[in-house]
């Protein structure tokens, strides 16, 4: 009888460690629960210039910067709130073999850029 007890006792810590273990690794996973914001193209292989912000952070100011070569063509801040993305739509009248394209927020800055073969 007393060794039953210890078993169930056993079995119930058990499944309550487990549970608690998958509980707060789902929160761990889980995107909105980081402060993070990435910048991507929104179809890497074409020759579109259009790229999107996603913003998981708190920061919601954003700058961005496009430059072929020695100059930059084109730049402008733009809002996007927590939790959402916004698609910018560039001109596609840059003359350049690579197009850079810096994005900053606050004190951080991402940059993705594409190659064009002239």
């Amino acid at each position: 009888m007393y060794n039953k007890s210890i078993i169930l006792s056993l079995l119930i810590f058990l499944l309550f460690s487990l549970g608690f273990l998958a509980y707060t690794e789902t929160q761990q996973q889980s995107p909105t629960s980081q402060n993070w914001w990435v910048v991507y193209f929104s179809n890497p292989k074409d020759e579109s210039l259009d790229f999107i912000i996603e913003n998981n952070s708190d920061e919601t100011g954003f700058h961005y910067e496009i430059s072929g070569g020695e100059n930059n063509s084109e730049e402008a801040d733009v809002e996007i709130a927590k939790d959402t993305k916004k698609e910018i739509f560039l001109n596609e009248n840059i003359a350049s073999e690579k197009i850079i394209i810096r994005v900053s927020a606050g004190s951080e800055k991402r940059e993705i850029y594409k190659n064009f073969d002239k």
